[in-house]
């Protein structure tokens, strides 16, 4: 198998478009032939294309749709073409009467589960596997749609290109799970109208041919001192001869199940959803895990590998104090020492998990220096690893810092993700229209987005802390402000001073008060993936009080500016028969007694 897959972009009707693509590091370009298509382009125009492809250094793909073998050949003639794209059964069913110089790409379809459907054009025996490629695509070819990856399994002896829903977005994940030896993209390359688009060409070139491991486009990566190189190096190599076996993942999951409370409910928030008089609503019952929030997956499945690794000691970081009780409490259950870095700012906001992490057995230690809040605590984390990773893991309690832990965060929250979407079309019979999150670092959304990411029907909205005002200080925006640095060992958005210094940040909920957001948030901001809005402490007050009288339900502060957004915008932005989920990624317990001073 070939390391870097090859590229194909199908549709491309401008020769100059065509060129450009090439020269950036398409290998291949479909010219499609079939005249129902969009994208279908007269003899003329194939000749034009193929000419500039094959100057640029690439090779010209003819795509036919059930085309006689004479048809195809006579075609291929005209253009110089010798590569063919086989769809329909009368493609497929002659294409052994064509010369024996033309390449083929054999095309096969997958339904939405992920299983190879049968073929029954009866070309596939006179394929040869040293010349030819499968194409495995979608049901309905050239729609965009995807299928699930995760079921996907080709065993063949085929070499072939992986299709059906690919965009700049989600193909590094795509090549991971499945290694193939080339992609191939068409409307995931497209802007709304049909139109192919240069920078989508080039952000999809970019992510197959220079998306080394921790990037996310261009975010993310491991900017650290050397002194942090060496437990890193460990963590990522243990991702993939550890936390990604099956033994792993199964008692991880079963941990999950029988220690943490899942699967979590899905709860259909009606007397809410009739109080907005839009959508219907849906919240992911993170607050119901034990231990009151999301935080505790990824503490179990770190916790886990730490005693995997023969570790002894835990450190970690906490804003609103439920990492660090997760923290705490999955150190109790592997019989790990625990101390948490925590700003003094917080401990005095959230209190009443200052001494439940106390109760578990942790040593809490307050942070002193800067704004006394998450940022300081993760600064203080780093610097005690950096001097004791020998016998200690940082659990890292956010998809954020230096590679590998954003992958490896997303990838233990990936369950919430996965329940929904299976729960949501239980109970509904279809997908959703939109997801709904918080961000702070960010760990909580990509969990429940990770599992919509390749359907681009599903709607995915970050909420960020809007604060009290517009100015630096005031709020913790990231990407409304759109600034790049980098932060903790990652590249990604964050809130910066005319003197590119790190910002003071402000936010009612500790959870949030934190100047970046994960690298993969970022990149799904830019791709045009997911759209990332804010919302005030006082609307945020307002949703957290709402959803209790309506629906019995205490959020956490966090949680409430996901909430929030609906209270603003769900009767403009949803009708009533859409439905959205809420990700509630924890409890507010915690925030009462901080809640006084607003007069709750």
């Amino acid at each position: 198998m070939i390391e870097q897959p090859l590229i194909k972009i199908c549709g491309i009707k401008d020769s100059a478009l065509a060129s450009k693509a090439v020269q950036m590091g398409a290998d291949f370009i479909g010219i499609i032939t079939y005249s129902k298509s969009k994208r279908y382009v007269n003899n003329k125009m194939a000749q034009n294309l193929a000419k500039a492809i094959r100057k640029a250094g690439g090779r010209p793909v003819a795509v036919f749709v059930d085309f006689s073998a004479k048809a195809m050949e006579s075609f291929c003639k005209s253009t110089g073409i010798d590569v063919v794209q086989l769809h329909g059964a009368i493609s497929k069913a002659e294409h052994h009467l064509l010369p024996a110089s033309l390449q083929r790409i054999y095309v096969l379809s997958v339904n939405k589960n992920g299983s190879i459907l049968k073929d029954d054009a009866g070309g596939l025996e006179h394929l040869d596997e040293k010349r030819d490629f499968l194409l495995f695509d979608n049901e309905i070819g050239g729609s965009g749609q995807s299928y699930d990856l995760n079921q996907f399994n080709y065993t063949g002896k085929f070499r072939y290109f992986l299709s059906g829903g690919l965009s700049p977005t989600n193909v590094n994940r795509a090549i991971q799970l499945t290694k193939p030896q080339g992609v191939d993209v068409s409307s995931g390359v497209e802007d709304s109208n049909g139109n192919k688009k240069l920078t989508l060409i080039q952000s999809f070139i970019t992510n197959v041919r220079k998306n080394p491991a921790g990037r996310f486009g261009t975010f993310g990566g491991c900017y650290v001192a050397e002194t942090l190189m060496a437990p890193l190096q460990e963590l990522q190599e243990s991702m993939t001869r550890i936390v990604k076996s099956n033994v792993f993942q199964t008692t991880f999951h079963d941990i999950l199940q029988h220690y943490a409370g899942r699967p979590t409910p899905l709860t259909e928030a009606k007397r809410l959803s009739d109080f907005i008089q839009g959508p219907r609503i849906f919240l992911k019952r993170e607050d119901l895990l034990h231990t009151g929030a999301h935080k505790i997956n990824n503490a179990l499945g770190q916790c886990l590998l730490a005693k995997k690794l023969k570790k002894t000691r835990i450190i970690a970081e906490t804003g609103a104090g439920q990492h660090g009780v997760a923290s705490a409490t999955a150190c109790a259950y592997f019989d790990l020492r625990c101390d948490i870095y925590m700003g003094a700012e917080d401990m005095k906001r959230q209190a009443p998990n200052v001494e439940r992490m106390k109760l578990l057995g942790a040593n809490v230690i307050p942070v002193l220096a800067g704004s006394q809040t998450l940022k300081d605590a993760v600064n203080e984390a780093l610097r005690d690893w950096s001097a004791s990773y020998e016998n200690t893991h940082y659990c890292l309690g956010s998809a954020l810092g230096p590679h590998p832990f954003p992958e490896m965060v997303a990838l233990f929250q990936s369950v919430i993700g996965k329940e929904a979407k299976t729960q949501v079309h239980e109970q509904t019979g279809k997908q959703p229209d939109a997801i709904i999150a918080c961000v702070g670092g960010g760990s909580n959304a990509i969990g429940i987005f990770s599992a919509f990411i390749d359907d681009p029907t599903v709607r995915l909205i970050g909420v960020e802390a809007g604060g009290k005002g517009n100015q630096l200080g005031e709020h913790a925006a990231r990407i409304k402000h759109q600034r790049k640095g980098v932060l903790h060992g990652t590249y990604t958005y964050l809130l910066q001073d005319e003197n590119g210094q790190i910002a003071k940040t402000h936010s009612i909920s500790a959870g949030l008060d934190y100047p970046a957001i994960g690298p993969q948030h970022a990149f799904l901001f830019e791709t045009g993936r997911a759209i990332y809005t804010s919302v005030s402490d006082k609307d945020a007050l307002t949703a957290f009080k709402l959803l209790a009288k309506t629906e019995g339900i205490i959020p956490a502060l966090e949680s409430s500016h996901a909430i929030a957004y609906l209270l603003k915008e769900g009767r403009k932005k949803f009708s009533r028969k859409d439905i959205v989920i809420v990700n509630l990624s924890g409890r507010g317990d915690k925030d009462i007694p901080a809640l006084k001073e607003y007069s709750l």
